[in-house]
């Protein structure tokens, strides 16, 4: 077994064709024998951004300012710009988590690099992410006429890119904790639901206090701006709702955490993996 970090990722991809087998049964199966098929995909965040702009957006009148320079002001287009991202990155966790404890029959009869079960599954859901992404660019055109979207949407991929190394570091390191502390499943469920609510997904950054904290030379907002998922929320905002490139500083930060994030948690992984069979 490969102990490095490379050489895992090596061994790994020797293994294409079964890591493209187990991808595509992911797709087929996610939403198998359902009415609605992969309209699920679309229905699900459609729901969810309807309920909170009604809710925040009516009730409470929580409104962003209008996009820079855009000028769109429309809530659920704010929404889904952060939504989307952040329901990848939950979803991978979540779905991730379960691939090694739930393949533990599997692992005791054939050996093939562990890494392709966390990762098919991940990657089946940036498929998803992906045509919600191009669906999101379609709707707001359309709704907007802001063209210029469609000349952004390379910018949006490499954001989907960086997302989906942040998010598979992220898992493949909980996946691995997962299998030896079963605990680890259920506390990401709540961690996950506060990470929601203090990631800036239903509001805007400005609505943060720059509030100054005691022998922290940092205030609110630059605390939670810290947070990579509310760096991804704000480039994706900047590429679908304010219609511009991100910042240069947002996207060196995306850049780092991803690749630290994925090192991290690969390296975690690989060096537990060998004794995932005798845990399960």
């Amino acid at each position: 077994m490969a102990e490095s970090v490379v050489g895992a990722l090596k061994e790994a991809s020797g293994y294409r064709d079964l890591m493209f087998n187990l991808t595509q049964r992911e797709l087929r199966s996610r939403y198998r024998r359902s009415f609605l098929g992969w309209g699920w995909s679309l229905l699900q965040p459609a729901m969810m951004t309807a309920v909170y702009a009604i809710m925040l957006g009516y009730y409470l009148k929580v409104t962003p300012e209008a996009g820079d320079p855009s000028g769109i002001d429309v809530y659920a287009f704010f929404l889904l710009a952060g939504l989307l991202p952040f329901n990848y990155f939950s979803a991978s966790l979540t779905t991730g988590m379960g691939t090694i404890v739930n393949a533990g029959g599997l692992m005791t009869r054939v050996w093939f690099p562990r890494l392709l079960l966390p990762m098919s599954s991940i990657l089946a859901l940036s498929v998803s992410l992906m045509i919600e992404m191009g669906i999101l660019a379609v709707v707001v055109v359309a709704f907007t006429q802001e063209f210029m979207i469609l000349a952004l949407l390379p910018v949006a991929i490499v954001l989907v890119v960086l997302l989906v190394l942040f998010t598979m570091g992220s898992a493949l390191f909980l996946t691995a904790a997962n299998v030896r502390f079963r605990d680890v499943e259920y506390l990401t469920s709540v961690m996950l639901l506060a990470y929601f609510y203090l990631t800036p997904i239903l509001y805007s950054p400005t609505f943060i206090p720059q509030k100054e904290l005691p022998l922290i030379p940092l205030d609110l907002r630059q605390i939670a701006l810290a947070n990579p998922m509310a760096r991804f929320a704000m480039a994706f905002r900047n590429v679908f709702y304010d219609v511009r490139l991100p910042g240069l500083p947002t996207m060196l930060w995306l850049v780092f955490w991803s690749v630290l994030a994925f090192y991290l948690g690969t390296r975690y992984f690989v060096r537990r993996s060998d004794r995932f069979a005798e845990m399960m």
